[in-house]
């Protein structure tokens, strides 16, 4: 699809270039204020983590924060997931984690919903072999249409539905604070 948008996807040593090593990658979609990033970047300094921030304020707030932090292992670019992941080099990324995605209440604006089926299977063409995509949110109904997106990629597994999410991020803090069930799902790559 990128071709024919006139677009050249990354080479394969993309992250290689960017990291300047051979670890694993993990993608976070919509870091917000960059807690989750930071976070896992301190926790495994031996994988690499990539974020991507639709808002260049937050995108810019979040790089500000990794540079104090001092982590060498985690950056962040301001674009368009939808477009961007498509551009990712087949079978590289390790994991993807997609936490409290908007979910674009109004009917009018559904179209700028991050889940469809073609996000879907940018994901999965992305994926090593036994990745996984991890969801969070506190939107049932949203978590629901992204099951569909996800289970309509035969090459996807399961690996869990509920459970207990990581409060890693103000958001989950606050859906915690006010009660709301918080929905989880991971599905792995078939290797």
């Amino acid at each position: 699809m990128p071709e024919q948008l006139g677009l050249t996807p990354l080479p394969r040593d993309c992250w290689r270039q960017l990291f300047a090593n051979d670890w694993p990658v993990a993608v976070e979609i919509g870091p917000g204020r960059g807690e989750f990033l930071l976070d896992s970047a301190q926790r495994d300094p031996r994988r690499n983590f990539f974020a991507i921030e639709h808002s260049a304020a937050r995108a810019r707030q979040v790089a500000a924060r990794l540079a104090r932090a001092a982590a060498a292992n985690a950056r962040v670019i301001c674009g368009d997931a939808t477009c961007l992941i498509e551009l990712f080099p087949s079978g590289s990324v390790a994991a993807f984690h997609v936490q409290f995605p908007d979910p674009w209440w109004k009917r009018r604006h559904q179209r700028r919903r991050l889940w469809t089926p073609r996000f879907a299977g940018a994901l999965y063409r992305a994926l090593v072999a036994g990745g996984t995509i991890e969801l969070v949110t506190d939107v049932a109904d949203y978590f629901a249409l992204a099951q569909e997106c996800l289970a309509g990629e035969s090459g996807l597994e399961v690996v869990t539905i509920g459970g207990a999410a990581d409060v890693r991020t103000s958001f989950a803090r606050k859906a915690a604070q006010r009660g709301w069930a918080i929905h989880r799902s991971v599905h792995r790559r078939r290797a």
